[in-house]
């Protein structure tokens, strides 16, 4: 900066300390290195004669300051880093020659916050060292320049078709809070306020009070039942409609004053559409089979329309897919002990075993309320800061808080090493998805390092009858899933063509899953286990490539015998047909 002739250096800063061993993040203020001290001291007299006057001794500055600040890879989350490297094949990233090696417990934080969303799996550990391999969906993440948790939240959008929308969001959540209008925080000038009566401020002070205190409620106009992501989305979709692509000094004039009359940051909303702007030209050029408007053009519609509920509950699942680790339940009434100068029965407790303390919620949040029994009993949050309360006590704060529902926790945490599976269930029954092409049945589940138990989730049968939980269950044997497709089949749910089968069959197919003793049960049963056949795509494979007449025999002790020549043609008919299919298939 030219014409600078003084400078005062204080000799301190306010960086942002991030603790890899708790995930807590908190802004302290901190001596600066003598390379930063000699670096201001020179902003002075670039061009002509200058002083810089240093606030404190040069005792200080020759004893205390470090030469150089750290370098970066030792002060910040190294997920990003770790799965880049894991994408490239390397399977012990703590024996890799850094130029400056990161400390051990920083990659072990990075490898089990992949391994907590799905994109490391470490479960090879054991048998082939290392500190986990990447999974699909970690290459995948790695090949979007974004950080891993809103990566995956957008593709997991993009699969979900609401691209379009989860760009705002990672927007959103890629800067600070668009409804800090002013530098000081709002919950810390409520509380400052309430230790300060009125007749203890003059005219000035009072005249900002009441500024704020209308800033405050302007802001107030953006909430949603969704939580503080899905209200900043409203935010900048009505402050992008107000500006109709204008373009230039009128757009942002536009803009400007539309974030002055609701409360909000204008220069973070600029921040965010350019980043908008930013991810939706990625999208065009890596996520370009997505639907959506970014995905084929590289830009976004000025006339976008608030999400339907729908597409808000799979925007809110996408978000949680990416947040994961940082699930947290609302403590039962006693759970906690000790003193806080909040009340716990308002706490909360995080997923994941580092997250020790209770963790409150943000006053700016939307979703905050006084009332512990009005606050949602899960949510996702997206960072955890560390403040000071009035009496001194630190605090965990979660920020940008979203609530969601248990039910959705199991399917969207498959995968994951925060998922812990049980044995499997008799109620309900299994199913036969003919989207994956499985039996399914529902398993005991339970969710996060305190094992919270959640709604079951339905998963491959076979694979399921292969744990041990489940050869220790009583109510299963080891060909259960090859029973249960026996009977799908003959009701016609995995073939189309077998439909009308079931009216020709002298027994209810219902028979094969009752476990009573029946040598035609038997008989088909064991002949699909032996070829290891519980699925569509199995049995068209074995019809095309080895035994066009694989079951026929079977399935005459199953027809009525008047019925004989018409069951035939079905079956025939039903095994020409899906041999074609699977050479179509295979081609």
């Amino acid at each position: 900066i030219p014409g600078i002739s003084y400078v005062v250096d204080t000799g301190r800063h306010k960086c942002r300390n991030y603790n890899s061993g708790t995930g807590v993040a908190s802004y302290d203020v901190m001596w600066i290195s003598k390379a930063s001290a000699d670096q201001r001291a020179g902003r002075a007299g670039r061009t002509g004669p200058g002083h810089c006057y240093r606030l404190y001794s040069s005792s200080l500055y020759s004893r205390h300051m470090d030469p150089f600040a750290l370098p970066e890879v030792l002060t910040r989350p190294l997920e990003d880093v770790v799965l880049a490297m894991k994408a490239m094949k390397i399977s012990d990233v703590s024996s890799f020659p850094f130029p400056t090696p990161p400390d051990r417990s920083q990659i072990d934080a990075a490898v089990k916050l992949l391994a907590n969303i799905g994109c490391v799996d470490v479960s090879t550990v054991e048998r082939d060292g290392g500190d986990g391999i990447a999974t699909r969906l970690g290459l995948a993440v790695s090949k979007l320049p974004l950080g891993v948790r809103y990566a995956k939240m957008l593709l997991v959008a993009a699969q979900a078709g609401i691209l379009d929308y989860a760009i705002v969001v990672v927007a959103v959540l890629s800067e600070a809070s668009l409804f800090s209008s002013s530098a000081v925080d709002e919950s810390t000038e409520k509380e400052r306020n309430e230790e300060t009566g009125e007749s203890d401020l003059d005219d000035i002070d009072k005249n900002l009070v009441e500024l704020r205190e209308r800033e405050k409620k302007k802001s107030n106009r953006w909430t949603h039942s969704g939580g503080d992501v899905l209200a900043a989305m409203l935010a900048v979709g009505a402050c992008t409609y107000a500006g109709r692509a204008a373009g230039g000094a009128s757009e942002a004039f536009a803009n400007r004053k539309f974030c002055e009359e609701n409360g909000l940051n204008y220069t973070i909303m600029n921040r965010i559409q350019k980043m908008r702007s930013h991810l939706a030209n990625m999208a065009k050029n890596r996520l370009s089979t997505a639907e959506g408007i970014a995905a084929k053009t590289g830009g976004f519609s000025y006339k976008m329309a608030p999400p339907n509920k729908l597409q808000e509950t799979l925007l809110i699942q996408s978000i949680a897919s990416g947040l994961l680790d940082r699930i947290a339940l609302l403590a039962t009434p006693g759970s906690l002990s000790g003193e806080s100068p909040i009340d716990l029965r308002s706490a909360y407790i995080g997923c994941c075993s580092s997250a020790k303390d209770p963790l409150f919620l943000d006053r700016a949040s939307s979703v905050y309320t006084r009332d512990y029994r009005q606050l949602p009993r899960w949510i996702c949050y997206d960072s955890i800061l560390r403040k000071t309360a009035k009496d001194g006590t630190p605090i965990a704060v979660m920020k940008n808080i979203t609530p969601i529902e248990s039910s959705w926790i199991g399917e969207i945490s498959k995968d994951t090493r925060l998922l812990t599976l049980g044995p499997p269930l008799a109620s309900p029954p299994p199913t036969y998805d003919t989207d994956q092409d499985a039996v399914l049945c529902s398993v005991t589940t339970k969710f996060g390092t305190h094992g919270w138990e959640i709604n079951p989730v339905r998963m491959g049968m076979y694979e399921v009858l292969q744990s041990p939980e489940a050869k220790s269950s009583s109510g299963f044997v080891p060909d259960d899933s090859f029973r249960w497709f026996a009977r799908f089949l003959l009701e016609g749910k995995v073939m189309i063509e077998l439909t009308g089968l079931e009216e020709l069959l002298n027994d209810s197919p219902a028979l094969i899953t009752r476990k009573t003793p029946s040598s035609k049960v038997t008989m088909l049963v064991s002949r699909l286990a032996g070829a290891g056949i519980d699925s569509r795509s199995a049995l068209r494979k074995h019809w095309a490539e080895q035994d066009d007449k694989f079951l026929f025999k079977q399935l005459k002790n199953w027809i009525k015998r008047e019925h004989h020549p018409q069951a035939k043609k079905i079956w025939i008919d039903a095994v020409r047909k899906n041999i074609k299919k699977w050479e179509e298939k295979k081609d």
